[in-house]
């Protein structure tokens, strides 16, 4: 019942007119009902006046005497590989919350998971194709156990697009099988991978690594002044590109990006000069193993460009975070059920998992997404 938020009201009491007034205060209590709804269908028959029988059908979907509808089989897929619940514990909580009897056996919801990833189809082919053609993308992997096995899951991301890929192997033989890296054409954002280098597209190399092992350098080793320097520089040309970026600059100002790489150049000279490489022994061949300094110096001096990338490109970002996210939850997964007990699971949990992780990019509706996929209208993501 709506009652007035203000206004007077006369009440009769024992011959006496009371005046009150209704205030404009009010409480809610919001309530989550969850409960069990069974839609029952039924066949009927009859006969034309010709003599031509007819027969209703059933729905498009309808295929059992009893199963379980889009919301059901939304919500679990949306507990099991987005919020990343072990398949008993998810069976556990629909019988508990809505009485939907779900045998403790992962058999029913892998069912739901595997008809998900089936129906997701053509967003997961139109995610692919986006990624493709973005300017600027983060790759990276991480390791998985499938069946007792070592997989590795690579991952192409954007701000507003994931992509998973998991295989049996690592590095380019596993991103040769993905398929999206011999087509990119952007800057790709990586963790100075060789096997990300082999592709024909512009890099730029992770910097939150290279601070990483900068300070690493800088606190063992008193000696290597240079180290501090180097953090210093890549610090503030960041926090430089941050201020240009507030401002809605296209690019940095000349004069500001010369002086930043001047510094950088200097810093260098200055590392070289105190860690000279070594020099390969008389009577040998080959490459001679060098220090991590010597080699973290080389990389900083001969990748100039793209560990620079950043500054000459506003689009680009300092690091490779965006990626390194994209994976956490994957890895949680792993975490929480152990490992994937088939191929086919984890490739379902990957396609599920693109698909959710870019609508959350993007705002929208994970449930409600799911259950249309049931319904087959799988709602597609943005692209643009």
């Amino acid at each position: 019942m709506i009652i007035p938020l203000s206004g007077a009201l006369c009440v009769r009491r024992g011959g006496t007119e009371i005046a009150t007034t209704v205030l404009a205060e009010r409480c809610q209590v919001v309530e989550v009902v969850i409960q069990r709804e069974a839609i029952e269908y039924r066949i009927v028959s009859g006969t034309y006046a010709c003599g031509r029988a007819q027969r209703s059908t059933f729905p498009a979907g309808i295929e059992a005497p009893v199963q379980y509808g889009p919301s059901g089989s939304a919500c679990a897929v949306y507990m099991t590989q987005y919020q990343l619940l072990p398949y008993q514990r998810t069976a556990g909580m629909l019988n508990e919350l809505a009485g939907l009897a779900i045998s403790p056996g992962p058999l029913p919801l892998q069912c739901a998971v595997r008809v998900a990833a089936t129906r997701l189809e053509a967003p997961v082919t139109a995610i692919r194709g986006a990624l493709v053609a973005a300017p600027v993308a983060h790759a990276d992997e991480t390791s998985w156990r499938v069946n007792g096995t070592l997989y590795w899951l690579p991952v192409l991301s954007t701000n507003r697009l994931t992509a998973y890929f998991p295989h049996p192997k690592r590095g380019t033989e596993a991103l040769d099988v993905f398929g999206l890296l011999s087509q990119f054409v952007g800057v790709l954002v990586h963790d100075h991978g060789s096997a990300c280098q082999r592709y024909q597209c512009l890099h730029a190399f992770c910097n939150a690594h290279h601070l990483r092992k900068l300070i690493a350098i800088a606190e063992r080793s008193p000696s290597q002044p240079w180290a501090t320097d180097m953090v210093t520089l890549l610090c503030q040309a960041n926090a430089v590109i941050g201020e240009a970026q507030a401002q809605d600059l296209k690019t940095l100002p000349a004069s500001n990006g010369e002086h930043l790489r001047t510094r950088y150049d200097t810093i260098l000279s200055k590392a070289e000069a105190g860690n000279p490489p070594r020099p390969c022994r008389p009577g040998t061949r080959g490459r001679v193993k060098q220090s991590p300094v010597c080699n973290l110096i080389r990389r900083l001096r001969d990748r100039r460009n793209e560990v620079l990338r950043f500054l000459t490109d506003l689009r680009v970002p300092f690091d490779n975070n965006q990626a390194e996210r994209d994976l956490r939850m994957p890895k949680l997964k792993q975490k929480v059920s152990g490992c994937f007990h088939s191929d086919t699971g984890a490739g379902d949990f990957a396609i599920i998992r693109f698909y959710l992780s870019t609508l959350r990019k993007q705002s929208d509706d994970l449930f409600n997404s799911l259950v249309l996929t049931f319904q087959g209208r799988s709602p597609m993501p943005q692209l643009e």
